[in-house]
């Protein structure tokens, strides 16, 4: 096994279907979607929102977007996705007033925990 430590925009292909624990947190919101999970976002992580699991098919392209890792924070490192060729589509919504605006198509972005990131089967892309 040789180590990896990803650059920001580096690209890897999901060799094997990745299941992960997906928290329920802003930052997951489009992957949440895309995933049909229903439970309302909250702004910042916090254990007690809990997570579900969640796969990414294999054959999926991840571009890294994010790395967070800081030395006594380790229930904070992760590292964050964009997931190429998948957006969730545009759509039309309503303000309260009845106001309608078109929100335009949104990029699938999401973060992992890095001990679920390391168990990635996967080749560089």
């Amino acid at each position: 096994m040789k180590m990896y430590i990803p650059e920001i925009s580096d690209e890897i292909r999901v060799l094997a279907d990745w299941t992960f624990d997906l928290y329920n947190e802003d930052r997951n919101r489009s992957l949440m979607e895309r995933m049909l999970d229903t439970r309302r976002t909250v702004g910042s992580w916090s254990p007690e929102f809990g997570a579900i699991p969640c796969s990414i098919p294999a054959g999926a392209v991840l571009k890294i977007d994010r790395i967070y890792v800081r030395k006594g924070k380790g229930d904070f490192s992760s590292i964050t996705f964009l997931w190429k060729g998948e957006a969730l589509p545009a759509k039309i919504e309503t303000y309260g007033t009845g106001t309608q605006y078109r929100v335009p198509r949104q990029p699938i972005r999401f973060w992992a925990k890095l001990e679920d990131v390391n168990n990635i089967d996967f080749e560089r892309a």
